[in-house]
């Protein structure tokens, strides 16, 4: 687990053209689960690495994520596997198959051609309105995944792909990465006390190691939009328990302070406050019900698509 935005068992991938890279390399890659020829690597991360492939048996692109079998990476592996298998969505990127082989978990889901959020951030190439459907597709996966008893626990940019083009509205990002997701009716992952996710990104409950509901994905969710609209977090902190303490007892800065010279909507500060309340039953009570917000928001937007800064070092 790492302070600030970065990954926590989560990997980063680049920006390639996953297709022309795999024709590049298919003559030299690996076989996985004798149908996966592994091709471009995409990223690295603390849970695993994450290859550009082709399976042969269906001729399509996949993505793999591979596993080593050792340490707490398997179960996290497994947890990932039966969290995603349960969920159907536009903006949740698919699973496809999982297995095991050499001493190695697999997990295989679609190529998703695109950016995650935090690079398009840092490239300042998202206008308000971009942000907002963003959140709007992130409200909609959200729901759906809580609705059938799975909570991600790691919401945040790095685990938001934005495709190069969507398929759908719904499908304007993709949430990825479900590998400390909690499920209802199976055992926790941790014990109570224990800290899971990125703590930039975390609610305070989530924070202080006691348990979490929805309302802690609806508060990451608020963290996320955030950072995007205003190019810094409503925190500061150096450290991971700086980062602990920041969520447990500083007031998050608001929006109209954080960026001045922009004139948000008023629906979006209230929707914003909302999400960031210590409190999780001051929250909103739903996705559902923070999409609808969203909705009126992208509705009072003027058509001018703003450019947002880019998000600020150290912020």
């Amino acid at each position: 687990m790492q302070a600030g935005g970065g990954a926590s068992r989560a990997w980063k991938p680049a920006h390639v053209d996953a297709t022309e890279e795999l024709q590049a390399t298919t003559s030299e890659a690996n076989l996985a689960m004798g149908r996966y020829r592994l091709g471009a690597r995409l990223g690295t991360g603390g849970f695993g690495t994450v290859f550009a492939a082709r399976d042969e048996r269906l001729g399509r692109p996949v993505a793999v994520k591979v596993i080593p079998a050792d340490g707490a990476a398997p179960e996290r592996a497994q947890r990932e596997a039966r969290a995603v298998a349960r969920l159907d969505h536009d903006a949740i990127v698919a699973l496809f198959d999982a297995g095991e082989e050499d001493g190695c978990r697999y997990l295989v889901s679609e190529l998703v051609e695109g950016r995650t959020l935090a690079q398009l951030e840092a490239a300042g190439e998202l206008s308000d309105r971009d942000v907002l459907r963003v959140g709007l597709a992130l409200t909609d996966a959200l729901a759906h995944a809580h609705e059938r008893g799975v909570i991600h626990r790691d919401v945040k940019p790095q685990n938001v792909i934005v495709p190069d083009d969507p398929s759908s509205r719904r499908g304007a990002a993709k949430l990825t990465d479900f590998g400390v997701a909690h499920l209802a009716g199976e055992d926790a992952l941790t014990r109570t006390g224990d800290v899971v996710g990125t703590l930039a990104y975390m609610a305070p409950e989530q924070a202080a190691g006691r348990a979490v509901d929805e309302h802690a994905d609806l508060y990451a969710l608020g963290l996320v939009l955030y950072r995007a609209l205003a190019g810094r977090l409503p925190f500061t902190a150096k450290s991971a328990g700086g980062w602990i303490q920041a969520r447990l007892n500083q007031k998050p800065l608001p929006l109209v302070e954080a960026a001045p010279a922009t004139k948000w909507p008023e629906g979006l500060l209230e929707l914003l406050e909302r999400l960031l309340r210590k409190d999780p039953a001051q929250r909103p009570q739903s996705a559902r019900e923070v999409a609808e917000k969203l909705e009126e928001v992208l509705e009072s937007l003027a058509a001018t698509r703003r450019r947002i800064n880019p998000f600020r070092k150290g912020s």
